[in-house]
């Protein structure tokens, strides 16, 4: 269970920071969606705010770990960098939270081939499902072991509210999404010990990131919410992030 323990890195300094990925589509001057990431990559170079994903037809932007006051300037500092890029390579963002099904399925080539490995094992339908779909998800900071636990068992009924909250497709995002992650029965664990036990019954205890639940302990020692949409409009993410950040700090309080 040590091992288990290890892979999560909490950090008193972080409690209640805020941590934001987002994810959109590129799209070429006619709208269609074209898996032009790594070229998109060679402009923003920061890999602490700007990555990849599966689909090399998204850019993943990220801030974080901020206090919740900073998240929109932070977000802002972000969308100009990409502005520049956007102007250099002639495309846009597309924030449409599920693309069409004959969308590009080229896979991003990431340096280590984690990716390739995953698409080696995947039927069609399920890669063509973790592709369409884009979101935003909102980390929270936990200090400890024993705080996060406690916060995760405190926020995990919300989860019904949140998804309604996060929702800008009528319900067809987390549908599409629960073919690829069909497991969505989150739980309150009583300890470590149980959190380790139902890791292994679940095939993520070597590597907690294939936890795919909406609501789960990052290793990033943070609470990540999992559930949101995507969007243009930078108020509804602070929002998203203070309804995060509010639940997190009453659970704590409790």
């Amino acid at each position: 269970m040590k091992k288990f323990m290890s892979k999560f890195q909490f950090r008193p300094c972080c409690k209640l920071l805020i941590g934001i990925e987002r994810e959109c589509f590129l799209v070429n001057g006619s709208g269609e969606i074209v898996p032009i990431a790594q070229r998109v990559l060679e402009i923003l170079t920061d890999r602490e705010r700007f990555g990849y994903e599966l689909s090399a037809c998204q850019l993943e932007d990220r801030i974080g770990p901020c206090n919740l006051s900073d998240v929109k300037n932070r977000l802002l500092e972000n969308e100009k960098d990409i502005m520049v890029a956007e102007d250099e390579l002639r495309f846009k963002r597309m924030q449409m939270e599920v693309a069409p099904e004959d969308m590009p399925l080229d896979v991003y080539p990431d340096p280590v081939g984690r990716y390739k490995e995953i698409v080696n094992n995947l039927p069609r339908n399920v890669l063509l499902s973790a592709c369409r779909v884009i979101g935003t998800h909102v980390h929270v900071g936990m200090p400890n072991y024993e705080i996060a636990l406690k916060v995760y068992n405190r926020v995990i009924p919300e989860l019904n509210r949140l998804c309604d909250e996060g929702d800008g497709s009528s319900g067809q995002r987390l549908k599409i999404y629960k073919t690829m992650a069909p497991d969505q029965s989150l739980r309150p664990y009583k300890d470590w010990s149980d959190f380790h036990r139902q890791a292994i019954e679940k095939d993520f205890a070597n590597d907690p990131r294939k936890c795919w639940h909406l609501i789960r302990i990052s290793v990033h020692g943070t609470i990540e919410f999992r559930m949101f949409g995507t969007t243009g409009n930078l108020d509804k993410i602070e929002r998203w992030a203070k309804i995060c950040h509010n639940l997190c700090r009453d659970a704590m309080e409790l």
